[in-house]
């Protein structure tokens, strides 16, 4: 086995739940993305994207029945004036029943000294429990 390969915790299969609106004149998709667990929605992901080719093959991936929620744990290094230090993270995503992965959210953890397959587990034990990406970690916006 590769030593370098990362770690995917998943879980489920889970009824998918989502919502879009189009903004045909700002060219842009707002998506709300959630799982139902328990019978309970937990909600995953709000985001906006540019309206693209991209948005099909997504709605066709949330449309195509449950899926299993994957959590993998990744450094992320934060750098400032003062320091330069890696904090656990994890991307949170779904995968498909049609066999798309979707990433949905990347969150970074607080406590440098946790590593990131630690993090990345317990961030799926606690979105089991019912909480969000958003109340696990702060927000890390790839670009």
């Amino acid at each position: 086995m590769d030593s370098s390969a990362i770690p995917v915790f998943l879980a489920g299969p889970f009824p998918v739940v989502h919502s879009a609106r189009l903004d045909h004149e700002e060219s842009n998709v707002e998506l709300d993305v959630a799982l139902l667990i328990g019978g309970l929605p937990t909600m995953l992901a709000a985001t906006c994207f540019p309206l693209d080719e991209t948005w099909e093959r997504v709605e066709l991936a949330l449309e195509s029945g449950d899926a299993r929620l994957g959590v993998a744990g990744m450094p992320h290094h934060s750098e400032d004036e003062l320091s330069d230090e890696s904090y656990p993270s994890a991307y949170v995503g779904l995968e498909c029943a049609n066999g798309e992965r979707l990433v949905l959210a990347h969150i970074r953890g607080s406590d440098a000294a946790v590593r990131p397959e630690v993090y990345a587990r317990r961030v799926i034990r606690s979105i089991l429990q019912g909480r969000t990406p958003a109340e696990l970690g702060e927000p890390v916006f790839d670009e």
